[in-house]
């Protein structure tokens, strides 16, 4: 036996150990309230905290769906649903395009929020520039000119 290697089943006791712990965590879902946004299990029927009957979300489409993402706490969500209604040309979604625009802080979101209205609706600019005031940041510039 190779000195330098040891016993080869023992030491691949701990890495089999470690790959079946992260294989378990990546096959965790985590579900979230189709109304308040909060985690919730995966066979709640309705929201333990707002009471949101879950099963609606079958019954909607998907360009309703993508309009609901808008308001998702994680903010990648938001971004990933807003460039997809402005790929879409989602006209529907213009309200709640604008009036998540008006409270949000985010930059990265403010941008993908911005660029979905300017492809749905280019002359909106000067609606978008009244919303977010003075202060527009540098990245956001080039779609308001």
């Amino acid at each position: 036996m190779n000195p330098d290697r040891g016993n080869t089943q023992s030491n691949l006791f701990p890495v089999k150990k470690r790959i079946n712990f992260i294989l378990k965590r990546l096959t965790i879902m985590i579900y979230y309230c189709n109304n308040c946004w909060k985690e919730i299990k995966a066979n709640d029927k309705t929201c333990p905290f707002c009471g949101s009957n879950q099963n609606n979300l079958e019954q909607e489409s998907f360009l309703q769906k993508l309009i609901r993402a808008l308001n998702h706490p994680e903010p990648g969500t938001p971004i990933r649903a807003a460039n997809i209604l402005g790929k879409l040309n989602a006209r529907e979604a213009l309200p709640a395009l604008l009036n998540r625009l008006e409270k949000e802080k985010d930059p990265f979101i403010v941008e993908a929020i911005i660029d979905a209205i300017i492809k749905i609706e280019p002359n909106k600019k000067s609606e978008i520039k009244e919303i977010i005031g003075e202060n527009i940041p540098i990245t956001i510039k080039k779609f308001l000119e």
